[in-house]
């Protein structure tokens, strides 16, 4: 099942779908390596919060109600942003 994304400028529906992954060079981890690793420990913490406090139960009551259920963790774990592209206007945006 497909959602179809509007273009917010001119209201197409011709966009398609990019994923762009968030990299960091040698220069970044040189100036901000201590600071990175920091906020990579922060997140998995939240991410394991999570996927302790929120998924697993969600999951057993998706089950228990036979309805399927979306993994929320996954989405704080992945470092891509969805950024959507218009072929009629051009126009970049986020949805």
């Amino acid at each position: 099942m497909a959602i179809n994304i509007k273009c917010p400028k001119c209201g197409s529906t011709k966009v398609q779908l990019s994923n762009e992954s968030n990299k960091h060079g040698c220069l970044y981890m040189v100036l901000f390596g201590i600071y990175y690793f920091c906020w990579i420990m922060i997140k998995w913490i939240i991410g394991l919060m999570i996927l302790m406090c929120y998924d697993w139960w969600m999951a057993i009551i998706h089950t228990a109600t036979g309805k399927g259920h979306v993994w929320q963790f996954k989405r704080w774990f992945s470092n891509r942003r969805k950024i959507y592209y218009c072929h009629d206007c051009g126009h970049n945006f986020r949805a």
